[in-house]
């Protein structure tokens, strides 16, 4: 046990602070006290204080601690009055203790489970209905109608094909030779020499050499004095004294031994060989205006050969209306069905993207990508 602590409480009547704990009556209104909850002055929620911080604490003096019954308040279930734990009858009733079954602290979780209970959601009656989601719902579905409008398609009449065009290309590749030097051969080439050559170097301990390195640590600087208390469920505290120690931070000196590294050369035999290379050269390109696309000759030389070949095909589409022509790329297959001077509808968006060739309701016929 350690020192007693006067306590206070809050009278729930006329809502007077700061009442002693040694006093069961409240000074302003007369009631006594009952759902009171005791606390120190200056730390209502009793936490640990440290020694300078005690300074507005009272106690009860020490010759007084002996006579003060250290036993909770006991709660009259009849008035909710608390009593003196030295008190066999209510101090506001007058009915007998052996009636009453609750402590201070019984009381307090008593009084809690009941705001707990309190606090559970109720069903009310259904609120008035808000206009304003009705109105956010039409400003939503006004928004995705516009967008569904700007979407939309638009089929025109106006345009017809003024011209086809193809190109095509292959690609040669010639086989060369090349003088190269390296770690290893590669399959297929002819060594021509070789030689001893450093590859790398390796970090290889040479000796030791001592150097002074600063190090810290945590000392005990000293001891400071903290309190906790602990609420006795009658308007006072018992207060207990701990110490814990303060640490400070102290730097020292030691001599390490650290390695001392040098590099070494590391040595592998470099090559040198000749190897042949297929290497691309140059293109064969055929192009025209017509729908008779054809593969150019490549006259191959004799360390010649094909590569990739690759072919591409537009179609011109002017705009008989606005007197313009735009040059788009078609598949191979499309190219074949798309006859200079005809008519065709062309579908877009209505920002005049994603064009294709359409029939007149605007069903897709030729996919048209920009040139």
């Amino acid at each position: 046990m350690g020192r007693l602590v006067i306590g206070y409480w809050d009278c729930p009547y006329c809502d007077t602070k700061g009442i002693r704990g040694d006093k069961s009556v409240c000074p302003n209104c007369g009631q006594r006290r009952g759902h009171v909850r005791f606390y120190l002055k200056g730390n209502a929620q009793n936490q640990e204080l440290r020694e300078k911080d005690t300074k507005d604490l009272e106690y009860v003096l020490q010759e007084k601690e002996k006579y003060v019954n250290r036993n909770p308040d006991w709660y009259c279930s009849f008035c909710e009055t608390l009593n003196s734990d030295n008190a066999e009858t209510c101090q506001g009733c007058g009915a007998s203790r052996s009636q009453s079954d609750k402590n201070y602290f019984q009381m307090l979780e008593h009084l809690k489970e009941l705001e707990q209970a309190q606090a559970q959601p109720v069903s009310a009656a259904p609120a008035k209905r808000s206009k304003l989601p009705l109105v956010l719902i039409a400003a939503a579905l006004l928004i995705v109608g516009f967008f569904l409008f700007m979407n939309g398609k638009v089929t025109s009449g106006d345009y017809e094909i003024s011209g086809v065009r193809w190109e095509r290309s292959i690609q040669i590749s010639q086989n060369r030779l090349y003088h190269e030097t390296g770690w290893s051969v590669p399959p297929g080439a002819s060594v021509t020499g070789q030689k001893s050559e450093i590859h790398h170097y390796d970090q290889v301990v040479d000796h030791y050499e001592d150097r002074e390195v600063q190090r810290s640590r945590q000392v005990i600087d000293g001891y400071e004095t903290y309190y906790t208390y602990t609420d006795l469920g009658n308007g006072m505290f018992d207060q207990v004294a701990h110490q814990r120690p303060i640490y400070k931070t102290e730097y020292y000196t030691v001599t390490e031994q650290r390695p001392v590294y040098v590099q070494v050369p590391r040595y592998q035999t470099k090559y040198q060989y000749d190897i042949w290379r297929w290497t691309p050269s140059r293109t064969a390109d055929a192009e025209g205006d017509d729908q008779f696309p054809y593969w150019p000759e490549t006259n191959l030389q004799s360390d010649e050969r094909e590569e990739e070949r690759t072919e591409a095909y537009f179609v011109d589409i002017l705009n008989t209306k606005k007197n313009e022509t735009a040059r788009y790329r078609v598949s191979p297959t499309d190219w074949t069905l798309l006859v200079p001077g005809s008519p065709v509808y062309i579908t877009t968006n209505r920002f005049g993207a994603d064009p294709c060739i359409s029939d007149e309701n605007g069903i897709p016929l030729v996919q048209l990508n920009n040139y």
